[in-house]
């Protein structure tokens, strides 16, 4: 294979490396704030808003991250 061949290939990879980083995060955020704009409803809401920081706090724990 040609330098430009890898090249790009490795350009690739780095894209879609970088595009799943930006997409795990950008969730967890999403996340976050719902969970900071539901915290101040009724009961049905604090407990949703509870369930949403749990699922982003196992994305903190590695536990939906596609690394080991």
């Amino acid at each position: 294979m040609s330098m430009q061949v890898l090249l790009i290939i490795m350009v690739c990879v780095v894209a879609v490396a970088v595009t799943a980083l930006v997409a795990i995060f950008g969730v967890q955020h999403h996340l976050d704030d719902r969970a900071n704009q539901m915290s101040g409803g009724d009961e049905l809401d604090r407990q949703n808003a509870e369930e949403l920081r749990e699922i982003s706090r196992k994305m903190d724990h590695a536990k939906y991250w596609p690394l080991p």
